[in-house]
This record gives structure tokens, sequence and C-alpha cells, in this order.
């Protein structure tokens, strides 16, 4: 049972790496803007908001991503540091 946690935990790194990379291309803009440099935080994020496949949801599934990835990432890393303490439990 005490490896079960950790291959649910690989499993969700992954899968947050995965929903990161669709919550990217969803809250990005995918063609070339001209003069990027010379509009301003407002005027690229209104940008962004009009032209981009889905900003909310993009915005969305990258903050989940995130949260998992780091999540599981912490999780793994406690209990490698757990192994190296307690090598017999």
């Amino acid at each position: 049972m005490k490896n079960d946690y950790s291959k649910i935990a690989k499993r969700i790194s992954i899968i947050s790496i995965v929903v990161i990379i669709i919550g990217y291309f969803l809250w990005t803009i995918l063609f070339p803007i001209q003069d990027i440099n010379t509009l301003t935080d407002a005027e690229l994020l209104a940008t962004q908001k009009q032209f981009a496949l889905n900003y909310s949801l993009g915005r969305f599934l990258l903050y989940l991503g995130f949260t998992g990835v780091i999540g599981s990432s912490l999780y793994l890393f406690m209990k490698a540091i757990q192994k190296r303490i307690m090598p017999n439990r």
C-alpha cells in the first residue's frame, strides 16, 4: 500500500504536465502580433482575451496543472527524504 501513493503521485504529475500544456495552448494567442512591444499591459491582456482560443479555461488549466505538479512533487520529495532518513520503513 505504501507504493500505491507514490504511483498515484507520479501519475498526477504526468497528468498535470499535460494539463499545463493544454492550458497554455488555450490561454495564449496562436498567431503573431505585429509590434507587441508598443502595446500596454491592459491592451495586451484585452487582445489576449479576445484572440485566445479560450482564455479563462486555459488560465484555469494552467493554475490547476501547476498546483498538481507542485503538490505531487512535494509529496514525492518528502517520501524520498523520509526513505533516506528511515530506510527500514
